[in-house]
């Protein structure tokens, strides 16, 4: 066996894993030790602020933003307490009907259109802050509390500063050792000119007061990333090079072909053989360009013959280059390629039903653990203090025992069918054979199913009132909208 030695004559050290090789093949390949604060201390504002510029010029930007938003939040989530005492759940349940129509100050969106504003801002920003607002108990409000939404801007990333020898402001945020305890936040944005504001007249509240709602890619990480920072570059470059390309088939649609010819004569010469342009004082210059009826020819030397365009080409394999571009594109932004650039050609339904299921997995975990976690089940613990502190609400032992009264089921908005029957069969069986359960199946779709029993049963109630005054006999079974179907079977699958 061979041994690489090195001018020197000793034998080479050898990495033990390809990826950490040095030169030649990892030769200027900047990858500095770098810690998950310092990475984003000089790097958070830029990266905000080209993902905006971008989702406000960019088509796939925007499309791959709003898509991820809208699936992640889709009509709202729905909330219900599930607090073993029932008095105290049917009376929360009907209060928070009311104030989830009240907790934005302005009064211009709902719970939804909250969570819908706070999922935009962290997949465009990185992060956003949620902040509480006690009001007055004379406020009209059905419970004393609204919340602020704060872009991540209003937290100064480069406030840092040692207040004592526990206390300790990390980009705006201030630990008591490892526990954070307030945000800083500017009393204005600092970037929209109304007001001067600068790192001496910050605003401490405490985090107990404030929502920040993110997600880390590193343990120990204080602020947060746009989910699009691996893709902005891709973006720039590929929306620049498309739209030079838009503008070089425009320049070029007002030519439809060139003149030119074969040989020189010798009056010829009077002629710049490169240019057309008269040589001599006296001699009268050739036309460059001559306009006839099918468009403009450019015009060259007498003699010239006529040579037409080869019409739109947009060159070589660009359609084959915009694909593979627009692929990279969709992996950096976790959205599949279809539903970001509406490209469906080539695609049945099972392999539809392959990707989006991955993608809803991974959008899954958003609304479990971010949307869910951080900002729906956090404004829910806010408003059910402020219910019980303020008497709203009794609840016996709530000092020693908030959790049994911040009980809550989060429920998003369902995903909708790829395949009806087959998906409503599935789910038929599963409860028919005991894999699930109808308040789980209920769970999924985002609904009451106690709600939805007492509704069917009313109007199933007002179908049989109505058969009896019209002087009709019921029939013995009432399916239609009032229950499932008789069978259960899964349908041919059509695919």
């Amino acid at each position: 066996m061979g041994l690489i030695v090195g001018l020197d004559g000793k034998p080479l050290a050898e990495q033990t894993y390809e990826g950490a090789t040095r030169s030649p093949r990892g030769m200027g390949w900047p990858a500095p030790s770098i810690g998950p604060n310092r990475a984003l201390a000089s790097a958070g504002k830029p990266l905000r602020n080209r993902t905006r510029h971008a989702y406000r010029n960019s088509l796939l930007m925007r499309s791959g933003i709003n898509k991820n938003t809208t699936n992640e939040i889709g009509k709202g989530f729905t909330l219900m307490s599930t607090c073993e005492d029932d008095d105290f759940r049917k009376k929360t349940n009907k209060l928070w009907r009311v104030i989830s129509m009240q907790l934005d100050p302005w009064g211009d969106l709902n719970f939804g259109g909250l969570c819908h504003l706070a999922a935009l801002s962290r997949r465009m920003s990185g992060e956003v802050f949620i902040r509480r607002l006690n009001r007055r108990l004379d406020s009209g409000l059905v419970a004393p509390i609204q919340v602020e939404l704060l872009e991540a801007d209003m937290c100064p990333q480069e406030l840092n500063r040692r207040i004592s020898p526990t206390r300790r402001i990390i980009q705006g945020v201030e630990f008591n050792g490892k526990v954070k305890v307030a945000y800083w936040f500017y009393k204005a944005h600092p970037d929209d000119g109304i007001e001067s504001v600068g790192l001496h007249d910050c605003v401490r509240v405490p985090a107990r007061d404030v929502i920040h709602h993110y997600k880390p890619t590193r343990p120990g990480q204080v602020r947060a990333e746009p989910e699009t920072a691996a893709a902005l570059l891709k973006d720039r470059t590929f929306h620049e090079y498309n739209d030079n390309e838009l503008v070089r088939k425009r320049s070029r649609a007002g030519f439809t072909g060139v003149l030119y010819r074969e040989s020189f004569g010798e009056d010829d010469w009077e002629f710049d053989p490169q240019t057309g342009k008269p040589k001599y004082a006296d001699t009268e210059g050739a036309e460059s360009s001559e306009t006839i009826q099918a468009g403009t020819w450019l015009r060259m030397l007498p003699g010239e013959k006529a040579q037409p365009f080869e019409g739109d080409n947009a060159g070589q394999g660009y359609a084959d280059f915009v694909r593979w571009e627009s692929l990279l594109y969709s992996a950096g932004m976790d959205i599949p390629y279809p539903l970001l650039t509406g490209d469906w050609a080539g695609l049945n339904d099972r392999l539809v039903r392959a990707f989006l299921n991955e993608y809803r997995r991974s959008i899954s975990f958003d609304q479990e653990n971010l949307s869910g976690f951080q900002v729906a089940f956090g404004i829910w613990r806010w408003v059910i203090e402020t219910l019980i502190t303020t008497g709203l609400l009794s609840a016996s032992g709530f000092a020693s025992d908030p959790w049994k009264y911040f009980a809550v089921d989060v429920r998003p908005d369902a995903w909708k069918h790829l395949h009806p029957e087959q998906d409503i069969n599935a789910r038929n069986k599963a409860v028919a054979s005991h894999i699930s359960n109808g308040e789980r199946e209920a769970a999924e779709y985002g609904t009451d199913i106690e709600k939805n029993m007492q509704v069917n049963a009313r109007l199933l109630k007002k179908w049989q009132e109505a058969c009896e005054k019209e002087g009709i006999e019921p029939p013995a079974k009432l399916g239609g909208l009032f229950s499932a179907s008789e069978t259960t079977g899964g349908g041919e699958d059509e695919t």
